[in-house]
Parts: C-alpha cells; structure tokens; sequence
C-alpha cells in the first residue's frame, strides 16, 4: 500500500497464497481516507518480483457505510421462523435478506432467501422463512445480510427453531366398492366427529402410472362435474372440481397435454372493495399439483413473470408488509426443471415433504394480517373459522394420487378449515397436497355418481 499523500510511504498489507484473488484489509486504515493499493507477483527471488500494479481508492466512512440488524427477537411457529431487520445506508445496488444454517455461523453460501423492498417509512423490514426451507427438531442461527459491489456485511446472530408439528388427523375410512372402478382406484368413505362436529368425507387413490391416468381438463364454457363427466362418454372414472374461476373463466394455470394455460396474476390484499388492502396488490405464487408424462405428481408453488416458473418454495408474500418484486429467475429462487404433461394450480399448498406450510398466526397488524398466508388467498377461503366443504389433490410417498372432498355447511358434515384439511391428508398418507377450489364447487363425480351433497341452485 502507499499513502496517498506521500509516495515514499508505502508498506506491505498482506500476502496470499498463489491462485487467490481476495484479500480483506481490516486494520491500520483510517476512517475516510484515500490510499493506493497495489498488487505484486513475487517470484523466487526479488529479481522474479512483478511490479506494483497501483489503484486508487477512498475509504467510505464509516458513518456512511451499510448497516444491516436484526430487530428483536424472531418469531418462530411451527410453519415458519418470522425475523425482523433494519437496513441503514443501502446503496442503490443493494440485494440483501436472511440466510441460516443448523452447522455454525452462515453466509450466503448456506441456505439464503433474498428479502422484500425496503418499507417507504425507513422502518423495519419483516421477512419470513417458511417450513418448507426448515426441519423439526433443528436449531438455525439466522443472520441478515447485505450484498454491494461485491462485498456482504451480515448482522449479528439470531437462533430460532420451528415450534411443534402438529399431528396428523386420522379416521376410521370404509372402502366402497364399485362397479365402474377398475382395479387400480380405491375408493373411501367416513363419516365422524371433526373437532366435535358431523364430518363427511371421500377420496379416490390410484395409481396413475400404468392404464389409469389423471387428466386435466379446461372446459370451453362453465359447466358442472357432472356435464363434464358426461362428455367423457365414459372414459372418466373419477372426476371432481379443481381450479379457481371468476365467473366462467379460469383463474390461474393449467397444463393439459403439456400446454400451458394461463397466469397467475397480481393478488388483492382484500376482496372487500370497503377495505383499504383491496387497493393493494401482491405479486405472488400460487400452489400448482402437476403429473409428469409417466404420471409421477408433484405439488410446487407457480408464478408469472413473462413466463410461468415453478419452484420448491413460496414468494414469502406478507400481507400488510413491504412488497416482493415479481417472480423471476432468481426470486423467490432458482426455478426448477419442471415439465408437467398435466397440472391445476389453486391454493393454498396443504403440504409439502409432509409438513403444512401455514397456520393462521397474525401479524402486529391484528386481523386477516397472517404471517404466512403467502398465496394471499381470500378471506373466504383462508382463516381460524372458515370450514366449508373442501376439495383436494395429493400424493401419497409412492406416488399414488389422492383426490379428495369432504362436506360442509350442512347439518351432516360442518366441512373443514385449511389446517384440519392439510392434517387430514397427511392422516391419509399424502406427502403433498394442495387445495382446490371448494365451498359450492366442491363435488365427486364416480362414473355416473355424484357421491357427495349437492344442490341444484
């Protein structure tokens, strides 16, 4: 190094090892000043040395340099582990969020997730890393950092683990038999208690990978299971409802004979125009369940950006909170491979590698605001009291699917919320699972049959 103001005053900072191309200078340097740091090759003897290769740089003081800490303590659920932090002095090239690892201290290279815009009031920033990043049993050491030109800063440590799973909901399921079903389709029913209530409920499972295949099917204008079954002339054995609509049209993505359909778009905060969060949009993924040509499911969240990427992990979307930039090849992670010959996409994902990736644990910001409502789905759907009749696809590990439907808003059967749903299917044997468009939609079609409750309004 030489200082800048005398020429003669140069000293050596440090040496590396050859091939290395970094080296952090952290002491003997003042605050705000301007240096000249050079490079040299140094041979076997001083005859082999290279010549110093001067450039000039002034420090940044330090008063301006990015700060970046954790706020609090974290909350941790037994979906997610919540942490808040403050940025100051964040260069416009700034990427920054959390990373964490169970084995030490971590960095970017460990398990990382880039965070949400910076909130316009200078506060803090809440981001949440959900379950399906996460292990039970495992405590994390959470930092947040910062990346600019090159160079990460990371604030302090923060351990957090995810609370305890909740356990499966099993019940007694009375296979059916029935003349219309080929051998490789099991079809169940039960009727029990449901946290004290009637509950009413079926599911189909087969294997999908040989003669039986699960199929998508969009249909040009809206009409119920039970026109669509028909129109199969009996080439359906099991058929129920699927994907979102708004009035007759498709809301999000489907695949069929591995083309794909539609987007998935913006999400109000609110579908109640009286609320001010119905002026507020997220971008979002959404949850899709998909078979590859040789039939093999799998359940992922999907958004839109331009294209349509899939991913193991959701746009950790806060309601209330400062808003993610859109789905890309990096955000909310590097997209996966997937090539699905059939998929649906709904929401909210029920399960994923066995775990339900939310609970209905509220933000600061009281009701509806919930920590890790992701999907952003509505009101009507997502929430501690709402249990209509619900419909549902899954894997079980062997890859058998799963459809399922289960009664609601009736005297019979008081349906199910989001969270007894997920239990349900993991009382099952579903790995995976995501839920369908319910309430009023929901139904079973087998064969001719419609098996469950429906009226004719």
């Amino acid at each position: 190094m030489r200082d800048a103001a005398d020429a003669t005053n140069r000293w050596i900072a440090g040496s590396v090892e050859a091939d290395q191309t970094r080296y952090t200078i952290s002491q003997g340097l003042e605050d705000g000043a301007g240096y000249f740091f050079g490079v040299q090759g140094k041979g076997t003897s001083e005859a082999g040395d290279s010549r110093v290769v001067y450039e000039f740089f002034t420090l940044t003081p330090s008063s301006e340099l990015p700060v970046v800490e954790i706020d609090g303590q974290p909350t941790a659920t037994a979906t997610c582990i919540a942490v808040t932090y403050r940025i100051d002095n964040a260069p416009s090239d700034a990427r920054y969020g959390l990373c964490w690892s169970a084995d030490g201290l971590p960095t970017t290279e460990d398990a990382m997730q880039y965070g949400p815009a910076l909130p316009e009031d200078g506060g803090a920033v809440l981001q949440v890393i959900p379950n399906a990043l996460l292990e039970y049993g495992r405590e994390y050491t959470v930092r947040a950092f910062l990346t600019s030109g090159g160079a990460t800063c990371y604030s302090s440590e923060t351990k957090a683990s995810l609370g305890e799973e909740p356990p499966a909901v099993t019940f007694d399921w009375t296979k059916l038999s029935h003349e219309s079903l080929p051998a490789e389709i099991g079809l169940y029913e039960t009727t029990g208690k449901l946290n004290g209530r009637n509950f009413h409920a079926w599911y189909a499972v087969a294997d999908v990978t040989g003669s039986v295949e699960l199929r998508v099917s969009v249909p040009d204008a809206k009409a119920t299971i039970d026109k669509q079954s028909a129109s199969f002339g009996g080439d359906c054995y099991v058929m129920t409802n699927a994907g979102y609509f708004y009035s007759s049209d498709h809301v999000g993505i489907a695949v069929v004979d591995s083309r794909s359909i539609g987007y998935i778009p913006d999400m109000r905060g609110s579908l109640r125009t009286q609320d001010a969060e119905y002026q507020v949009m997220y971008h979002a993924t959404r949850g899709i369940f998909g078979v590859g040509a040789d039939g093999k499911p799998g359940v992922y969240w999907t958004g839109t950006n331009g294209s349509n990427y899939y991913y193991d992990r959701p746009l950790p979307s806060v309601r209330g909170e400062a808003k993610y930039a859109g789905v890309s090849t990096s955000n909310p992670a590097k997209p996966l491979g997937w090539s699905p010959h059939y998929a649906i996409s709904a929401g909210p994902v029920l399960l994923k590698d066995g775990k339900c990736p939310f609970d209905f644990t509220l933000t600061e910001k009281g009701t509806e605001y919930y920590l890790n409502n992701y999907e952003i789905i509505p009101y009507d759907i997502f929430g501690p009291t709402v249990s209509p009749d619900r419909t549902a696809v899954g894997h079980l590990a062997d890859g058998r699917v799963v459809l399922f439907i289960c009664d609601g808003r009736i005297a019979a059967s008081g349906g199910a919320t989001l969270t007894q749903l997920a239990r349900i299917l993991r009382g099952i044997g579903c790995t995976d699972a995501l839920n369908l468009d319910g309430g009023g939609s929901t139904g079973m079609m087998v064969g001719t049959q419609h098996v469950n409750y429906h009226s004719d309004e």
